[in-house]
């Protein structure tokens, strides 16, 4: 009979030295030798059955691309206003247009016809708390009339005081604001912040803008009561926002000098017209300028925003993937 050839399959021991150990299985060598001459020297490779890291990515799904609504953002396109939306944009316009026509032809009659209810208030003992309640009622959006309330403020009282009173309204109307959205708000705002592409833009550039920011806002078209709702949803810190509303406090009282300068007993009534001028000719410049800085930043802030929208998804589906690559024991 023909003698049958021994082989005897040498396998390396095992390598416990390295640490940390790593996560997938190290590839190895086995070498079979033969008693026979003549038999080939056989090496497996087992690297190739080794489960690659390529694998491991692979279960990882790539970055979603952005939605339509998402290009026509970074494309500066907006959708076409419904009709609804116009009327209610050019009402609200006529309406602030007309007001300031009526009381700058019609100043002195609107301080005779209101001079009734001024002298009660300041005859009363807390006259100076009715204009505070009615700024701190305005504060809360869509609520509006601050510039209106400061203007019968300055009407009513002395610079001084007048300042005082309109100041401490509008204040407690800030803290109110900010307190109300922030505890009873915030899930509403935050659905409608992930819905909104023009609102999470504002409040992603809200976040990473700081105070300066938060200021410049203030400063802007956009009205300061809203601006507070944003800030006390998006996670801007209390103490910022009220140091922001402390900060943008000139252009609110600014109706208080105006209200005052249109009283008949006004001593030196050109120099109050003067500043008067000199004061509205100020603030409509810097808020032409705030608005063009802040929309600057909206507009550099576009590309950041929708890759952090387009991560969320992903990581959204991460998580909803989780259970694919688990086993139950």
């Amino acid at each position: 009979m023909r003698a049958v050839d021994c082989a005897v399959l040498e396998i390396p021991p095992p390598n416990y030295n390295e640490y940390p150990p790593s996560h997938l299985p190290q590839p190895s060598t086995s070498t079979l030798h033969s008693a026979s001459t003549a038999a080939p020297d056989l090496r497996v490779e087992t690297k190739s059955l080794v489960p690659s890291r390529a694998l491991y990515a692979s279960r990882t799904p790539r970055t979603p691309s952005p939605t339509e609504e998402e290009c026509n953002l970074l494309q500066g396109l907006k959708r076409e206003r419904t009709l609804k939306e116009k009327i209610a944009i050019y009402t609200v316009g006529a309406s602030l247009i007309a007001l300031t026509l009526c009381v700058t032809v019609f100043s002195k009659k609107v301080v005779n016809a209101l001079n009734p209810e001024t002298s009660w208030l300041r005859a009363h003992p807390a006259g100076a708390l009715i204009p505070i309640v009615l700024l701190v009622v305005a504060s809360f959006p869509p609520l509006v009339g601050h510039e209106v309330i400061a203007m019968i403020v300055g009407i009513t009282w002395d610079l001084g005081p007048a300042f005082a009173i309109t100041i401490i309204g509008i204040m407690l109307g800030e803290i109110a604001n900010f307190l109300v959205f922030k505890y009873a708000c915030m899930s509403r705002i935050q659905k409608y912040q992930e819905k909104s592409l023009d609102f999470g833009l504002l409040a992603y550039v809200v976040r990473r803008g700081g105070l300066l920011m938060i200021v410049v806002i203030r400063y802007s078209a956009m009205p300061p009561h809203y601006a507070t709702s944003v800030f006390a949803t998006v996670g801007v810190s209390f103490w910022t926002c009220l140091l922001g509303a402390v900060i943008s406090l000139p252009i609110r009282v600014m109706f208080v000098y105006t209200g005052y300068a249109m009283k008949p007993a006004v001593s030196d009534k050109q120099a109050t017209d003067i500043v008067e001028d000199v004061i509205l000719g100020v603030s409509i410049l810097v808020t032409i300028v705030a608005y063009k800085w802040s929309q600057r930043q909206l507009e550099a802030a576009k590309e950041g925003y929708v890759y952090e929208r387009r991560k969320l998804r992903q990581a959204k589906m991460l998580h909803s993937d989780r259970g694919l690559f688990t086993i139950d024991l």
